[in-house]
Protein backbone atom coordinates (compact mmCIF):
# COMPACT_ATOMS: atom_id res chain seq x y z
CA UNK A 1 0.00 0.00 0.00
CA UNK A 2 2.77 2.42 0.91
CA UNK A 3 4.65 1.77 -2.35
CA UNK A 4 1.46 2.40 -4.36
CA UNK A 5 0.82 5.63 -2.47
CA UNK A 6 4.36 6.90 -3.08
CA UNK A 7 4.25 5.98 -6.77
CA UNK A 8 1.11 7.98 -7.48
CA UNK A 9 1.43 11.67 -8.31
CA UNK A 10 -0.75 14.62 -9.16
CA UNK A 11 0.02 17.81 -11.06
CA UNK A 12 -0.22 20.99 -9.07
CA UNK A 13 -1.73 23.81 -11.14
CA UNK A 14 0.52 26.79 -11.80
CA UNK A 15 -0.50 29.92 -9.92
CA UNK A 16 0.68 33.42 -9.09
CA UNK A 17 2.29 33.78 -5.66
CA UNK A 18 2.19 37.19 -3.99
CA UNK A 19 5.53 38.62 -2.87
CA UNK A 20 5.05 39.32 0.83
CA UNK A 21 8.65 40.15 1.73
CA UNK A 22 11.49 41.92 -0.09
CA UNK A 23 14.59 42.37 2.04
CA UNK A 24 18.37 42.46 2.05
CA UNK A 25 18.79 39.30 4.13
CA UNK A 26 16.26 36.51 4.57
CA UNK A 27 16.88 34.04 7.40
CA UNK A 28 15.03 30.73 7.12
CA UNK A 29 14.60 29.18 10.55
CA UNK A 30 14.52 30.82 13.98
CA UNK A 31 16.59 28.43 16.08
CA UNK A 32 19.79 29.55 17.85
CA UNK A 33 21.72 29.85 14.56
CA UNK A 34 18.88 31.62 12.75
CA UNK A 35 18.25 34.08 15.57
CA UNK A 36 21.96 34.90 15.76
CA UNK A 37 22.12 35.35 11.97
CA UNK A 38 19.10 37.63 11.85
CA UNK A 39 20.24 39.85 14.72
CA UNK A 40 23.83 40.02 13.48
CA UNK A 41 22.76 41.00 9.96
CA UNK A 42 20.37 43.66 11.25
CA UNK A 43 23.04 45.12 13.52
CA UNK A 44 25.15 45.65 10.39
CA UNK A 45 22.42 47.83 8.90
CA UNK A 46 20.77 45.29 6.61
CA UNK A 47 17.02 44.94 6.34
CA UNK A 48 16.27 41.45 7.66
CA UNK A 49 13.29 39.12 7.72
CA UNK A 50 13.19 35.84 9.63
CA UNK A 51 10.72 33.08 8.76
CA UNK A 52 9.88 30.48 11.42
CA UNK A 53 7.33 27.64 11.33
CA UNK A 54 6.57 27.58 15.09
CA UNK A 55 5.09 30.35 17.25
CA UNK A 56 8.37 30.99 19.05
CA UNK A 57 12.09 31.39 18.45
CA UNK A 58 14.86 29.22 19.83
CA UNK A 59 14.31 26.03 17.83
CA UNK A 60 15.39 22.86 19.59
CA UNK A 61 16.88 24.92 22.43
CA UNK A 62 13.40 26.04 23.46
CA UNK A 63 10.72 24.01 21.69
CA UNK A 64 12.96 20.94 21.77
CA UNK A 65 13.88 21.43 25.46
CA UNK A 66 17.62 21.13 24.85
CA UNK A 67 18.33 23.15 27.97
CA UNK A 68 22.07 22.71 28.50
CA UNK A 69 24.88 25.00 27.34
CA UNK A 70 28.34 23.40 27.23
CA UNK A 71 31.47 25.15 28.44
CA UNK A 72 32.40 28.47 26.83
CA UNK A 73 35.98 28.44 28.16
CA UNK A 74 38.43 25.57 27.71
CA UNK A 75 41.85 25.44 29.36
CA UNK A 76 41.74 29.20 29.83
CA UNK A 77 40.80 29.82 26.21
CA UNK A 78 37.62 31.77 25.44
CA UNK A 79 35.81 29.66 22.84
CA UNK A 80 32.39 31.30 22.67
CA UNK A 81 32.05 35.07 22.55
CA UNK A 82 29.87 37.42 20.52
CA UNK A 83 26.15 36.72 20.32
CA UNK A 84 26.39 33.45 22.25
CA UNK A 85 28.17 34.96 25.23
CA UNK A 86 25.84 37.96 25.14
CA UNK A 87 22.81 35.66 25.25
CA UNK A 88 24.08 33.45 28.06
CA UNK A 89 25.13 36.50 30.09
CA UNK A 90 21.65 38.04 29.72
CA UNK A 91 19.98 34.82 30.88
CA UNK A 92 22.28 34.62 33.92
CA UNK A 93 21.78 38.30 34.72
CA UNK A 94 17.99 37.87 34.76
CA UNK A 95 18.24 34.76 36.93
CA UNK A 96 16.88 32.57 34.15
CA UNK A 97 19.97 30.40 33.82
CA UNK A 98 22.40 28.87 36.27
CA UNK A 99 25.77 27.17 36.31
CA UNK A 100 25.50 23.40 36.59
CA UNK A 101 28.45 22.70 38.94
CA UNK A 102 30.57 24.80 41.27
CA UNK A 103 33.53 26.09 39.30
CA UNK A 104 32.22 24.60 36.05
CA UNK A 105 31.49 26.66 32.96
CA UNK A 106 28.51 24.60 31.79
CA UNK A 107 25.05 26.00 32.38
CA UNK A 108 21.34 25.39 31.97
CA UNK A 109 18.53 27.80 31.16
CA UNK A 110 14.78 28.33 31.31
CA UNK A 111 13.38 27.73 27.79
CA UNK A 112 10.67 30.36 28.22
CA UNK A 113 13.34 32.90 29.08
CA UNK A 114 15.26 32.12 25.89
CA UNK A 115 12.05 32.50 23.87
CA UNK A 116 11.51 35.92 25.43
CA UNK A 117 15.13 36.98 25.02
CA UNK A 118 15.27 35.87 21.37
CA UNK A 119 12.19 37.95 20.58
CA UNK A 120 13.67 40.91 22.44
CA UNK A 121 16.95 40.67 20.54
CA UNK A 122 15.19 40.53 17.17
CA UNK A 123 12.83 43.36 18.08
CA UNK A 124 15.63 45.63 19.27
CA UNK A 125 17.67 44.96 16.12
CA UNK A 126 14.72 45.68 13.82
CA UNK A 127 14.25 42.17 12.45
CA UNK A 128 10.88 41.40 10.87
CA UNK A 129 9.77 38.04 12.29
CA UNK A 130 7.09 35.92 10.65
CA UNK A 131 5.90 32.95 12.69
CA UNK A 132 3.52 30.21 11.48
CA UNK A 133 5.17 29.99 8.07
CA UNK A 134 6.14 26.66 6.56
CA UNK A 135 8.92 26.86 3.96
CA UNK A 136 7.85 25.08 0.78
CA UNK A 137 10.22 25.85 -2.10
CA UNK A 138 13.08 28.01 -3.29
CA UNK A 139 13.18 30.85 -5.83
CA UNK A 140 16.13 30.46 -8.22
CA UNK A 141 17.44 33.03 -10.67
CA UNK A 142 20.39 31.97 -12.84
CA UNK A 143 21.85 29.49 -10.32
CA UNK A 144 21.38 31.97 -7.50
CA UNK A 145 18.99 31.64 -4.59
CA UNK A 146 16.80 34.72 -4.75
CA UNK A 147 14.17 33.83 -2.15
CA UNK A 148 11.73 31.21 -0.95
CA UNK A 149 8.10 30.19 -1.21
CA UNK A 150 6.26 29.59 2.05
CA UNK A 151 2.80 28.50 3.15
CA UNK A 152 0.74 29.90 6.03
CA UNK A 153 -2.83 30.47 7.12
CA UNK A 154 -2.67 33.55 4.88
CA UNK A 155 -1.97 31.30 1.88
CA UNK A 156 1.11 30.99 -0.27
CA UNK A 157 3.68 33.77 -0.17
CA UNK A 158 7.10 34.59 -1.57
CA UNK A 159 10.04 36.21 0.18
CA UNK A 160 12.78 37.71 -1.98
CA UNK A 161 16.22 38.69 -0.75
CA UNK A 162 19.71 39.63 -1.85
CA UNK A 163 21.08 36.87 0.39
CA UNK A 164 19.30 33.90 1.96
CA UNK A 165 20.58 32.21 5.11
CA UNK A 166 19.61 28.55 5.48
CA UNK A 167 19.17 28.06 9.23
CA UNK A 168 16.58 25.30 8.89
CA UNK A 169 18.80 22.73 10.56
CA UNK A 170 17.95 20.26 7.81
CA UNK A 171 19.39 22.24 4.90
CA UNK A 172 15.98 22.48 3.26
CA UNK A 173 16.78 25.58 1.22
CA UNK A 174 20.10 24.51 -0.22
CA UNK A 175 18.73 21.02 -0.94
CA UNK A 176 15.74 22.39 -2.85
CA UNK A 177 18.10 24.70 -4.73
CA UNK A 178 20.13 21.75 -5.94
CA UNK A 179 23.27 22.23 -3.87
CA UNK A 180 25.41 19.20 -3.13
CA UNK A 181 25.01 17.76 0.37
CA UNK A 182 25.57 14.72 2.56
CA UNK A 183 22.96 13.00 4.72
CA UNK A 184 23.16 10.90 7.87
CA UNK A 185 20.92 9.77 10.73
CA UNK A 186 21.27 9.75 14.49
CA UNK A 187 19.12 8.86 17.48
CA UNK A 188 16.02 11.05 17.74
CA UNK A 189 14.53 11.86 21.14
CA UNK A 190 11.76 13.74 22.91
CA UNK A 191 12.96 15.59 26.03
CA UNK A 192 10.54 16.47 28.84
CA UNK A 193 10.34 18.35 32.13
CA UNK A 194 9.05 17.25 35.54
CA UNK A 195 8.09 19.44 38.51
CA UNK A 196 6.97 19.02 42.12
CA UNK A 197 10.17 17.21 43.10
CA UNK A 198 11.87 17.24 46.49
CA UNK A 199 15.29 17.60 44.89
CA UNK A 200 17.41 17.49 48.10
CA UNK A 201 15.70 14.26 49.17
CA UNK A 202 16.16 12.72 45.72
CA UNK A 203 19.84 13.67 45.57
CA UNK A 204 20.52 12.41 49.11
CA UNK A 205 18.89 9.07 48.41
CA UNK A 206 20.76 8.74 45.13
CA UNK A 207 24.06 9.33 46.94
CA UNK A 208 23.19 6.82 49.67
CA UNK A 209 21.75 4.11 47.40
CA UNK A 210 23.64 4.63 44.17
CA UNK A 211 23.35 1.07 42.88
CA UNK A 212 19.62 0.93 43.62
CA UNK A 213 19.09 3.97 41.40
CA UNK A 214 21.22 2.47 38.63
CA UNK A 215 19.12 -0.68 38.78
CA UNK A 216 15.87 1.31 38.91
CA UNK A 217 16.59 3.11 35.63
CA UNK A 218 17.64 -0.10 33.94
CA UNK A 219 14.42 -1.77 35.08
CA UNK A 220 12.33 1.25 34.04
CA UNK A 221 13.72 1.23 30.50
CA UNK A 222 12.96 -2.47 30.22
CA UNK A 223 9.40 -2.04 31.50
CA UNK A 224 8.47 0.74 29.08
CA UNK A 225 10.38 -0.77 26.16
CA UNK A 226 12.99 1.97 25.79
CA UNK A 227 16.29 0.47 24.64
CA UNK A 228 18.34 3.67 24.34
CA UNK A 229 19.39 6.37 26.86
CA UNK A 230 16.59 7.69 29.09
CA UNK A 231 17.38 9.68 32.23
CA UNK A 232 16.44 12.72 34.31
CA UNK A 233 18.66 15.40 35.80
CA UNK A 234 18.05 18.41 38.01
CA UNK A 235 19.02 21.60 36.21
CA UNK A 236 19.22 25.18 37.49
CA UNK A 237 17.61 27.61 37.87
CA UNK A 238 14.30 25.92 38.86
CA UNK A 239 14.57 24.40 42.38
CA UNK A 240 11.92 21.66 42.06
CA UNK A 241 12.23 20.60 38.44
CA UNK A 242 14.04 17.90 36.51
CA UNK A 243 14.94 17.62 32.85
CA UNK A 244 14.36 14.35 31.04
CA UNK A 245 16.68 13.62 28.16
CA UNK A 246 16.60 10.57 25.94
CA UNK A 247 17.22 8.93 22.60
CA UNK A 248 14.24 6.99 21.25
CA UNK A 249 15.53 5.46 18.01
CA UNK A 250 17.77 6.06 15.02
CA UNK A 251 15.64 7.28 12.12
CA UNK A 252 15.62 9.64 9.17
CA UNK A 253 14.70 13.08 10.47
CA UNK A 254 13.28 13.92 7.04
CA UNK A 255 10.77 11.04 7.12
CA UNK A 256 7.43 12.42 8.31
CA UNK A 257 6.04 8.97 9.14
CA UNK A 258 9.11 8.05 11.17
CA UNK A 259 8.93 11.33 13.07
CA UNK A 260 5.22 10.90 13.76
CA UNK A 261 5.74 7.37 15.07
CA UNK A 262 8.54 8.52 17.37
CA UNK A 263 6.39 11.37 18.72
CA UNK A 264 3.47 9.09 19.52
CA UNK A 265 5.45 6.22 20.97
CA UNK A 266 7.72 8.46 23.04
CA UNK A 267 4.85 10.39 24.62
CA UNK A 268 3.03 7.20 25.58
CA UNK A 269 6.16 5.76 27.16
CA UNK A 270 7.14 8.98 28.94
CA UNK A 271 3.74 9.08 30.64
CA UNK A 272 4.19 5.43 31.64
CA UNK A 273 7.65 6.23 33.02
CA UNK A 274 6.38 9.17 35.07
CA UNK A 275 3.81 6.92 36.78
CA UNK A 276 6.55 4.48 37.74
CA UNK A 277 8.86 7.30 38.89
CA UNK A 278 6.10 8.75 41.08
CA UNK A 279 5.47 5.37 42.69
CA UNK A 280 9.08 4.38 43.39
CA UNK A 281 11.59 7.25 43.43
CA UNK A 282 12.05 9.05 46.79
CA UNK A 283 11.26 12.73 46.45
CA UNK A 284 8.95 12.19 43.48
CA UNK A 285 5.70 11.46 45.31
CA UNK A 286 4.14 14.70 44.02
CA UNK A 287 5.84 14.84 40.65
CA UNK A 288 3.91 15.89 37.55
CA UNK A 289 4.76 16.08 33.89
CA UNK A 290 5.10 19.75 32.95
CA UNK A 291 5.64 19.20 29.24
CA UNK A 292 7.09 17.07 26.52
CA UNK A 293 9.00 18.88 23.82
CA UNK A 294 6.88 20.53 21.13
CA UNK A 295 9.72 19.97 18.64
CA UNK A 296 11.06 16.49 18.07
CA UNK A 297 14.73 16.07 18.89
CA UNK A 298 16.29 15.51 15.47
CA UNK A 299 20.05 15.66 15.88
CA UNK A 300 21.18 15.57 12.23
CA UNK A 301 20.00 15.13 8.65
CA UNK A 302 21.57 17.02 5.72
CA UNK A 303 25.01 18.62 5.77
CA UNK A 304 26.10 21.14 3.15
CA UNK A 305 28.94 20.29 0.79
CA UNK A 306 30.77 23.56 1.24
CA UNK A 307 33.96 25.07 -0.10
CA UNK A 308 35.58 23.71 3.08
CA UNK A 309 34.64 20.48 4.89
CA UNK A 310 35.61 20.35 8.56
CA UNK A 311 36.65 16.85 9.61
CA UNK A 312 36.79 14.81 12.81
CA UNK A 313 40.59 14.92 12.68
CA UNK A 314 40.47 18.72 12.82
CA UNK A 315 37.80 19.21 15.50
CA UNK A 316 39.56 16.69 17.78
CA UNK A 317 42.80 18.70 17.88
CA UNK A 318 43.72 20.65 21.01
CA UNK A 319 44.04 23.86 19.00
CA UNK A 320 43.09 23.58 15.33
CA UNK A 321 43.55 26.86 13.46
CA UNK A 322 42.56 28.08 10.02
CA UNK A 323 43.38 31.39 8.36
CA UNK A 324 39.77 31.92 7.25
CA UNK A 325 38.21 31.29 10.65
CA UNK A 326 34.92 33.00 11.49
CA UNK A 327 34.95 31.86 15.12
CA UNK A 328 35.74 28.84 17.24
CA UNK A 329 34.01 25.76 18.57
CA UNK A 330 34.65 22.98 21.06
CA UNK A 331 33.40 19.49 21.91
CA UNK A 332 30.58 19.38 24.47
CA UNK A 333 31.58 15.81 25.43
CA UNK A 334 35.08 16.57 26.66
CA UNK A 335 37.61 19.23 27.56
CA UNK A 336 40.63 19.95 25.42
CA UNK A 337 39.71 20.11 21.73
CA UNK A 338 39.13 23.63 20.40
CA UNK A 339 38.92 24.32 16.69
CA UNK A 340 38.58 27.17 14.22
CA UNK A 341 35.50 27.14 11.97
CA UNK A 342 36.48 28.16 8.41
CA UNK A 343 34.13 30.42 6.47
CA UNK A 344 33.97 27.78 3.73
CA UNK A 345 31.85 25.57 6.02
CA UNK A 346 29.01 28.06 5.46
CA UNK A 347 29.48 28.57 1.69
CA UNK A 348 28.12 26.12 -0.92
CA UNK A 349 30.58 24.79 -3.49
CA UNK A 350 28.82 26.43 -6.41
CA UNK A 351 25.39 27.77 -5.42
CA UNK A 352 25.23 31.56 -5.01
CA UNK A 353 22.98 33.82 -2.96
CA UNK A 354 23.01 31.53 0.07
CA UNK A 355 24.87 30.76 3.29
CA UNK A 356 24.23 27.92 5.73
CA UNK A 357 24.58 27.90 9.50
CA UNK A 358 23.74 25.70 12.47
CA UNK A 359 23.78 21.92 12.32
CA UNK A 360 23.63 21.73 8.51
CA UNK A 361 27.04 23.31 7.77
CA UNK A 362 29.83 21.55 5.88
CA UNK A 363 31.46 18.86 8.05
CA UNK A 364 32.02 15.15 7.91
CA UNK A 365 29.62 12.95 9.85
CA UNK A 366 31.77 12.59 12.96
CA UNK A 367 32.79 16.25 13.16
CA UNK A 368 29.14 17.33 13.23
CA UNK A 369 28.77 15.84 16.71
CA UNK A 370 31.06 18.56 18.05
CA UNK A 371 29.47 21.23 15.84
CA UNK A 372 25.74 20.74 16.29
CA UNK A 373 25.29 22.03 19.85
CA UNK A 374 23.59 25.36 20.66
CA UNK A 375 26.71 27.34 21.54
CA UNK A 376 28.50 26.52 18.27
CA UNK A 377 25.30 27.17 16.29
CA UNK A 378 25.37 30.70 17.71
CA UNK A 379 28.90 31.09 16.31
CA UNK A 380 28.08 29.96 12.75
CA UNK A 381 24.79 31.87 12.82
CA UNK A 382 26.42 35.16 13.79
CA UNK A 383 29.06 34.73 11.10
CA UNK A 384 26.47 33.91 8.45
CA UNK A 385 24.42 36.97 9.39
CA UNK A 386 27.37 39.36 9.24
CA UNK A 387 28.60 37.86 5.95
CA UNK A 388 25.11 38.07 4.43
CA UNK A 389 24.81 41.74 5.43
CA UNK A 390 28.24 42.53 3.97
CA UNK A 391 27.38 40.75 0.71
CA UNK A 392 24.07 42.60 0.43
CA UNK A 393 25.73 45.94 1.12
CA UNK A 394 28.58 45.35 -1.33
CA UNK A 395 26.36 43.88 -4.02
CA UNK A 396 28.49 40.73 -4.21
CA UNK A 397 27.97 37.03 -3.64
CA UNK A 398 28.62 35.63 -0.15
CA UNK A 399 31.65 33.70 -1.42
CA UNK A 400 33.15 37.03 -2.58
CA UNK A 401 33.02 38.74 0.83
CA UNK A 402 36.63 39.60 1.82
CA UNK A 403 37.54 37.30 4.68
CA UNK A 404 39.61 39.99 6.38
CA UNK A 405 36.66 42.38 6.44
CA UNK A 406 34.35 39.67 7.78
CA UNK A 407 36.81 38.71 10.51
CA UNK A 408 37.28 42.33 11.53
CA UNK A 409 33.54 42.90 11.95
CA UNK A 410 33.23 39.68 13.96
CA UNK A 411 36.13 40.69 16.20
CA UNK A 412 34.45 44.04 16.81
CA UNK A 413 31.37 42.06 17.87
CA UNK A 414 33.45 40.20 20.50
CA UNK A 415 33.50 36.88 18.66
CA UNK A 416 36.28 34.71 20.07
CA UNK A 417 39.29 34.03 17.86
CA UNK A 418 42.46 32.06 18.50
CA UNK A 419 44.64 35.14 18.94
Amino acid sequence: MQEERIARTITRPAREVPVMIETDVLVCGGGPAGTAAAVAAARQGASVALIERYNHLGGLATGGLVLVLPHFVDHGRQVIGGFGLETRSALLEHGRAGMRKHGDDTSAFDPEALKWLSIRQCHDAGVEVLHHCWLADVVLREERVAGVIFESKSGSGAALAKVVVDATGDGDIFAWAGAEFEHSNQGIGLPFRLAGIDVPRWQADRAERHQWHVDFWKRLREEIGWSRPFYIEHLPPQPDMAWGNNMHSVADGLDVRALSQIDMDARLKIHQAVERIRAELPGFENVWLVETASQTGVRRTRRLAGTFRLTAAEVSQFDYRHEEAIGRGNDYRRRGPVYDIPYGCLVPKSLDGLLACGRCVSTDDEALEAMREIHVCWVTGEAAGVAAALAAKRGCQPREVPIGVLQQVLRESNVAFAD
